[in-house]
Order: C-alpha cells, then sequence, then structure tokens
C-alpha cells in the first residue's frame, strides 16, 4: 500500500487486512501485515494521517445471501454446504463478457494474447517508458518493479477488443468493462507544447469514453516519488489476475479453482468479492481446504477491536459451522 503527501490535506489510508496480501508477502514474511508495520504507521500517522481498517462486503450491499457466504470465507469459517452452493454457480450464463480470474500473470496473458489473436483487425501497441526520478530510500524496492505492479510496459489492443479499466475515469469506477471502439491520434497541449499521442475509444456499456495516457507513480517507504510512466488505464480484460483485481468490482467472474495454486491467505475471498452478486458468479473446483486466513491479519483485527472495546468474541462474524 502506498501514499502519496499532499501539502495542507489529512492522508487517509484504509483497507481489509483479510484480503491478500501482495505477492509474496505470508504470515512469516518480515513486512508480513502492513497495517502492523511500525515504520509505515510512523510514516502515516507522522504526516497527520489516520490508518483505517476497512471492512464490510460494500459491493455486495443488496444481496444479503451473498453477503454472508462472503464473511464465512473472509474468516474461513465455511462448512461443505457453503463450498457446494459456490461450485454450483459453473452452470451460470452471462450475457456479457466474463472475466476469468487466474493467480499467475503468464497464465491471464497466455488467455488474452489468444482471445486478441481471433481478432481480425490491426493491433496497435502501446509502450510506457520508466522514469526514474531518484534512487528509492527507506526500504529498498525495484522502482520499476512496483511500476509493472501498477502497469504493463506494453500493452496491445485491437478494435473490438475487450477491455477493462484500471483507473477511475469520468465517473466509472476501476474495474469497468468495455470493447475497443477506435484508435487515433490525438494532439494533446500541455506545460511542454503541443504533442502527438495515440488514444483508445471505449464503449464502456453504452458510455463512450476516450482513454489517454495516465501517469502511474512508484513511491518508496516514505511516501517519495522514485518513478513514474505513461500508459494506458487499461487491461485486456478476458482475464487478469487476482492480485490486480483487488479493488476492482466486475460484471462477471469465472474461476476454476482446478486450474490453480491458491495457496496465499485472502486469495479465494478477494477472488470471489469482485462482483457485486452471487449471480455474476461461474465457479468450480473450490474446496474447503483452499480457503485460508492470515493470522496476522486475524490478531491485528482483534486487536483493534479490543482497542475499540469490542468484544472479539461477540462482534458480529459468522458462528463456526461443521
Amino acid at each position: 500500500m502506498q501514499h502519496r503527501p499532499f501539502s495542507g490535506c489529512q492522508v487517509v489510508v484504509a483497507g481489509d487486512p483479510l484480503q491478500a496480501a501482495p505477492v509474496k508477502v505470508t504470515d512469516t514474511s518480515v513486512d508480513r501485515m502492513v497495517f502492523d508495520c511500525a515504520m509505515w504507521r510512523a510514516t502515516i500517522e507522522g504526516e497527520g494521517g489516520v490508518v483505517h481498517c476497512l471492512t464490510g462486503c460494500h459491493r455486495q450491499s443488496r444481496d444479503s445471501d451473498f453477503q454472508d457466504i462472503l464473511d464465512r470465507v473472509r474468516w474461513g469459517r465455511t462448512n461443505r454446504s457453503v463450498v457446494d452452493r459456490i461450485n454450483a454457480t459453473w452452470t451460470a450464463a452471462f450475457d456479457g463478457l466474463v472475466t476469468k480470474l487466474r493467480i499467475k500473470k503468464s497464465a491471464a496473458l497466455d488467455i488474452n494474447t489468444g482471445q486478441l489473436a481471433t481478432i481480425d483487425a490491426p493491433e496497435h501497441r502501446f509502450m510506457a517508458q520508466d522514469v526514474i526520478i531518484q534512487e528509492a530510500s527507506g526500504l529498498v524496492y525495484d522502482p520499476s518493479a512496483m511500476l509493472r505492479t501498477l502497469v504493463d510496459l506494453t500493452l496491445s489492443l485491437k478494435l473490438t477488443a475487450a477491455v477493462v479499466l484500471t483507473r477511475k475515469l469520468q465517473g466509472l469506477p476501476a474495474g469497468t468493462r468495455g470493447t475497443v471502439t477506435d484508435i487515433v491520434v490525438k494532439n494533446i497541449v500541455d506545460h511542454d507544447g503541443t504533442r502527438s499521442v495515440k488514444v483508445v475509444s471505449c464503449d464502456f456499456g453504452g458510455c463512450v469514453v476516450c482513454v489517454e495516457p495516465m501517469r502511474f507513480s512508484a513511491y518508496d517507504s516514505r511516501g517519495v516519488e522514485v518513478a513514474f510512466c505513461m500508459q494506458l488505464p487499461l487491461l485486456l480484460g478476458w482475464a487478469i489476475t487476482v492480485h490486480r483485481s483487488q479493488g476492482m468490482t466486475l460484471d462477471a467472474v469465472e474461476i476454476d479453482f482446478d486450474v490453480d495454486t491458491w495457496s496465499t491467505s485472502g486469495l479465494i475471498y478477494t477472488a470471489l468479492s469482485r462482483v457485486r452478486s452471487f449471480s455474476a458468479l461461474r465457479v468450480r473446483g473450490l474446496r474447503p481446504d483452499l480457503i485460508r486466513v492470515s493470522h496476522c491479519a486475524v490478531a491485528y483485527f482483534e486487536r483493534q477491536l479490543r482497542e475499540n472495546n469490542v468484544d472479539p468474541s461477540d462482534d458480529g462474524r459468522p458462528g463456526v459451522e461443521t
């Protein structure tokens, strides 16, 4: 989790510690819980910031049944009947495109590359170029590697290709699905003068938006920008990784738990909770033993409850079922 300080503004950082941690972060990692990292908290709070433990099922506010199922997955309190109900969604049919969620980036790339190849239209490539502002200080990070977690160096598109927004744009939230309708060269005037930029028109459910390159930044542990690149806030939308999908609300999701290794705590909850309702899921292969919860995250959350005078044994969590 990163932030960028703004003069005169309060920095507020919020998140759900029971969702999937960053790639390769486990209960035994040194920085296993960013919420609990003394250096990270001192940086945020030293700037007058506030750290909130944000939990709940806000996306699913209109589907109480789905909320209950997700809450059981989130806390690792599922039973066979819950898992069977989730797997029963494999026969679901959708009118529009469905996003496949995968663990490895290479698996999602293979699906997207294969689907793109089936479109009989010219291919357009959008190249980003990393600009290193300064070497990372504080905790040691690789700025370019950090940027790659945010945006791809190369993005290939064709007309009618399925895409996903990775940032909020003109009122559309990150995760909105659409299709490419046009690719044109546009003259943009900024402080450096007039320059020609290739932009993409996309149809997001009837809302046509011109998508231009945006600035993606990498920060060090103090919140100082150390690198940036300009790239379209788009991904090919036939498949994306679960980690990349965090923060997104997707219209429909397909997950085959038999084709990946789901060993990260919180990963299954993150994947299932990308949609608004139970009817937007298509799932098979889920097993109770795959659902894992971070012990560090639970301990952190329970400590927060005690600090707020809430008994962790009576906090609204679903009961343990057999």
